[in-house]
């Protein structure tokens, strides 16, 4: 080892070796206490209050307190039902508004932020770092925000009426930035600097922060990976009618509002959570929605994501940031995770119940559902005989309809409001891609959630790392890491640039330039969305 080299390792081993094990820091409700991880890398603030939640509505400031708060509690988790994936786990805790910050130790100065918002569908998961670990992005210098937000049911409940607005977990989201704004800079970061980021619907909420005129200034940049707008999972045109419908399982049939309430606020909460489980779909039942404006809430949600990314910066809502948007190159492949669903929609497609095939982000006039059905079985299940053949029908219609359309029409419509959307499709396939780790493909293709673990580890289920996967993490962090500081993830381009729409990077050992994912495809959706759209205006 050169002499250089070995003064700068030593250097970093004092600093570590000479710093406390805890720091105290002062916030708005009182003092908080955070430990130097084992590595020495960063101060951790685990299981802090921004909020106490007001069932189905806004949360309330959280309380303030005496003493010093010993921030130390990384599991906490908010209702959910249980499942077998890794990024969830199964709670019936409604105090469950809390966030972690990660601060790195290294330095003595200002950080720019990062708030991680974590995926599920709208349905399951937690910010908890068992799930999260953020130290590949505090090596770049950075702070990392992790986040619980309120889920299905208790996060989504629209009923149209004041007790049950709609989007309380956007609006939890909206309270933790606001919980940033006022606090940060007393763990050295910048509130003028701060970058939303998620996964799936994680990715999709941070997009969401940008529609409505409550979060302005909250935040500066968005990166969205696999999540956007258009997707069946992504929007709900008709929440009441969801709430009626997961109703029927618990022994109501009903569609007024009042008894509406009155069953989900009286049922307990892991029976309620048990009957969501039994839904097609389960983790994306509820989901965000337009609301109705009421006297003692503050609304979030006054249209639909259509609507304003059509009229862009003409929308007095809508308040558009840079971006970076990612894709997997077949996302669907874990549609086949969701065993109830997949093997549901196989049966009555092998029974020619082609009403399987209706997408939940379109409404089809009954007079014409059996052509619509009929174009979808044609094109995606022309073998219904063969398991694999249906399976992989399937995948390849929720890659395009979920994933691939719906991102495509987004980023075309964003690039209208002349703010940077930068786009890529992660292709690397190594041994911390967890979607296909799940699925068990051999398919040399990558799925959801294929990206996230080069951002992050995963402290619940280790994932090796070879030669090859430190790179990506490299490459990854960095460019995220760049654009958080810089608002460019290329900010030098004498060493290649990353240029915004229309460009497509491919992340792979030899990034490089790439056609958009199967662009006839994503016309196919398109064309169905501007005639079906949910929320695509009617003349």
């Amino acid at each position: 080892m050169a002499t250089k080299e070995l003064i700068v390792l030593t250097a970093i081993f004092g600093v570590v070796l000479s710093l406390n094990n805890t720091q105290i820091v002062t916030t708005t409700e009182g003092k908080v206490e955070g430990t130097l991880d084992p590595s020495g890398l960063y101060y951790q603030y685990l299981g802090i209050r921004y909020g106490v939640p007001n069932k189905f509505r806004a949360p309330s400031p959280p309380p303030s307190f005496s003493g010093v708060y010993q921030a130390n509690n990384p599991n906490v988790l908010c209702p959910q039902f249980p499942t077998h994936d890794p990024l969830a786990a199964p709670s019936d805790n409604e105090d469950c508004l809390v966030l972690n910050i990660y601060v790195p130790s290294f330095l003595n100065s200002t950080f720019p932020v990062m708030v991680f918002i974590h995926g599920g569908d709208f349905g399951i998961g937690s910010g908890s770092k068992s799930f999260y670990g953020a130290q590949y992005l505090i090596s770049h210098g950075v702070i990392v925000v992790t986040l619980n937000y309120r889920l299905n049911v208790y996060g989504f409940l629209n009923l149209g009426i004041p007790d049950a607005p709609g989007n309380a977990g956007l609006k939890d989201i909206r309270a933790a930035l606001r919980w940033l704004q006022d606090n940060i800079a007393n763990f050295n970061g910048n509130p003028d600097n701060v970058t939303l980021f998620g996964q799936g619907s994680g990715g999709l909420a941070a997009i969401y922060m940008t529609m409505s005129d409550t979060t302005n200034g909250l935040f500066h940049r968005v990166i969205s990976q696999s999540g956007t707008p258009f997707a069946p999972q992504s929007f709900d045109p008709r929440p009441l009618k969801t709430a009626s419908h997961v109703a029927k399982s618990l022994g109501l049939i009903s569609e007024e509002p009042d008894e509406l309430l009155k069953l989900y606020s009286d049922t307990p909460i892991d029976e309620v959570e048990e009957a969501i489980s039994k839904q097609m779909n389960s983790r994306s039942v509820f989901l965000p929605s337009v609301e109705d404006i009421f006297d003692d809430e503050e609304a979030f949600l006054l249209d639909s994501p259509f609507n304003m990314l059509a009229l862009g910066k003409e929308h007095k809502s809508f308040n558009p940031v840079p971006m970076i948007i990612s894709l997997n190159t077949v996302e669907g492949l874990t549609s086949t995770l969701d065993y109830y669903t997949i093997t549901s929609q196989m049966d009555r497609i092998k029974n020619e119940d082609f009403s399987a095939l209706d997408q939940r982000s379109l409404v089809v006039p009954k007079k014409e559902r059996e052509e619509f059905r009929n174009t979808l079985t044609e094109t995606y299940f022309t073998n219904i005989t063969s398991d694999e053949a249906l399976v992989g029908g399937i995948i390849n219609l929720n890659t395009d309809f979920s994933y691939v359309g719906p991102s495509s029409l987004f980023a075309e419509m964003y690039s209208n409001t002349s703010v940077p959307i930068y786009q890529c499709i992660f292709s690397y396939i190594g041994n911390r891609n967890l979607g296909r780790l799940l699925t068990n493909s051999s398919l040399p293709a990558t799925a959801n959630r294929d990206e996230l673990f080069y951002v992050f580890e995963l402290e619940r289920l280790p994932l090796p790392m070879d030669e090859n996967d430190a790179r990506i993490v490299t490459f990854m962090t960095m460019m995220w890491t760049n654009f958080a500081k810089y608002g460019s993830p290329t900010p030098d381009p004498t060493a290649g640039e990353w240029l915004p729409y229309p460009y497509h990077l491919e992340i792979n050992l030899e990034p490089q330039y790439v056609a958009p994912l199967t662009p006839d495809r994503a016309y196919f959706w398109r064309h169905f969305y501007y005639k079906y759209g949910a929320d695509v205006p009617r003349e």
